[in-house]
C-alpha cells in the first residue's frame, strides 16, 4: 500500500521514462496465457518476439523463439541467446504457473527460478531495457486455516518472484492484476479460470450456500483492460513503479456478482436459486462437515475448489488498491461497467459450454 501511495503522489510522468520514437522490439513470455493472448493484438506497434515453450502463437508482427524460462539462458545456445538479447529493448514477463494445485516443484521452477532467468536476460539485453513483470494483486494472500493453503503457496511464489525483480538491479515495473476475466466486450478469454469454475457451479445448481459475507468485494478486471494498461506503460517507456490493475473501490460486492450470474442463467432458461450466504465460521464449524460429507465425490471436489477460490480472492472484505486512474493519465482505457463485463464473460463461457442454443432461441 505504501508503494502504491508513493507512486500516486509522484504522478505518471514523474516516473523514469526514456525518450525515443523508433519501432521497438519486445520479448514476451507467457504469450499463450490469459494475459499474453490479450496482449498480443494490443502490441501491434511493436515487433514482438514470443518465447514459446509449448503452445504456438502467431500474429503479423510476431516472431517466435522456442525456449523455456525454467532453464538457464532459456535453454538457448550461447550465440542465439546473445543475438536475442541484442534485439530486445523491453521484456514483458507474463509466464507463470497459476494452477494452485500444481504438483511438484513447478511453482518454484517457473515462478521464481524462471523469473531469475528473465531478469538475467533483461540485464544482458540492450542498454536501458526495462522489465515489465506481471505479478498478481493477491501477492500478499495468506491461508485461512486449512482452506487456502495451496493458493497461499502460489501467492508466496509470486511474492518471491517480485523480490527477485526488485533485487535484480535492472530497470523494472511491477504490475499486479486482480482476477482476470474475459474481454469486456466479447467475454473471450484464452482459458477458463477460477471465476468460471464458480459460474459453472452456479449454473449446475451445486452451490446452495456461500460461506462468505455478501458485502465483501470480489475484484476482477477484463483481460483487455489489463492488456491495455500494460501496453500503455511500455508505450510510454515507464521504467519504474508498481501498479495495481484492479477494480478497487469499483469492485462489485459478492452478492452483486452472484446476482449477475443467477439472473443471466435464468435468462437462458436455466433455473437456479440464489445461493444463501452464511457466516464463514458457522459453515466451517456446523454446516460444512455435514453438508460436504453427504455429497458425491465429484461435486464435493468442485465445491472445495470454489471455496478455495473465494477464500483467496475475497480476503475478508479487503478493498484492493487500484492504479487505474493513474494509468488513465497515460492514456489507458477506464474500467468498463463491471456488471456488463461480467455478463459478457458469463455469456462467452455459456456459449462455449452448450448454452448458446438456449440463448439463440430466447433471442428469436
Amino acid at each position: 500500500m505504501g508503494d502504491h501511495m508513493r507512486i500516486q503522489m509522484a504522478g505518471p510522468y514523474g516516473i523514469g521514462r526514456v525518450p525515443g520514437t523508433a519501432r521497438r522490439t519486445v520479448l514476451l513470455t507467457g504469450a499463450s496465457g490469459v494475459v499474453g493472448r490479450a496482449l498480443l493484438p494490443r502490441l501491434r506497434d511493436f515487433d514482438v518476439i514470443c518465447l514459446v515453450h509449448r503452445s504456438p502463437v502467431c500474429g503479423p508482427n510476431v516472431t517466435t523463439v522456442p525456449g523455456d524460462i525454467a532453464r538457464p539462458m532459456f535453454g538457448l545456445a550461447e550465440r542465439a541467446y546473445a543475438e536475442l538479447a541484442a534485439r530486445v529493448d523491453a521484456v514483458i514477463h507474463c509466464a507463470a504457473v497459476t494452477d494452485f494445485n500444481r504438483a511438484g516443484d513447478s511453482l518454484e521452477a517457473t515462478n521464481i527460478t524462471g523469473t531469475e532467468h528473465v531478469t538475467a536476460f533483461a540485464a544482458a539485453a540492450a542498454a536501458k531495457t526495462v522489465l515489465y513483470h506481471v505479478s498478481t494483486a493477491f501477492v500478499h494472500t495468506t491461508a485461512v486455516g486449512d482452506r487456502g493453503r495451496t493458493a497461499a503457496g502460489y501467492a508466496a511464489s509470486k511474492a518471491a518472484a517480485e523480490q527477485v525483480v526488485r533485487s535484480s538491479g535492472v530497470p523494472h515495473v511491477i504490475l499486479r492484476p486482480s482476477v482476470v476475466i474475459g474481454d469486456s466486450g466479447t467475454g473471450e478469454i484464452a482459458a477458463f479460470q477460477g471465476l468460471h469454475q464458480v459460474v459453472a457451479g452456479l449454473f449446475a445448481g451445486i452451490v446452495p450456500m456461500i460461506p462468505f459475507d455478501p458485502s465483501w468485494p470480489v475484484d476482477f478486471v477484463p483481460a483487455d483492460v489489463v492488456a491495455d494498461s500494460i501496453a500503455r506503460l511500455v508505450e510510454n517507456r515507464v521504467s519504474e513503479g508498481e501498479f495495481w490493475i484492479s477494480a478497487g473501490e469499483a469492485a462489485l460486492s459478492l452478492a452483486e456478482g452472484v446476482a449477475v450470474v443467477v439472473e443471466f442463467a435464468r435468462g437462458l432458461g436455466v433455473h437456479i436459486d440464489m445461493p444463501r450466504f452464511v457466516p464463514p465460521d458457522m459453515f466451517d464449524r456446523l454446516i460444512g462437515p455435514v453438508f460436504l460429507d453427504a455429497l458425491p465425490e465429484k461435486i464435493r471436489r468442485n465445491i472445495l475448489r470454489m471455496l478455495e477460490f473465494f477464500t483467496i480472492y475475497l480476503q475478508s472484505g479487503q478493498i484492493k488498491p487500484s492504479s487505474l486512474d493513474q494509468l488513465a493519465a497515460l492514456g489507458a482505457r477506464p474500467l468498463p461497467d463491471q456488471r456488463e463485463s461480467l455478463r459478457n464473460s458469463v455469456r462467452y463461457w455459456a456459449a462455449q459450454n452448450g448454452y448458446a442454443q438456449a440463448d439463440t432461441e430466447r433471442a428469436a
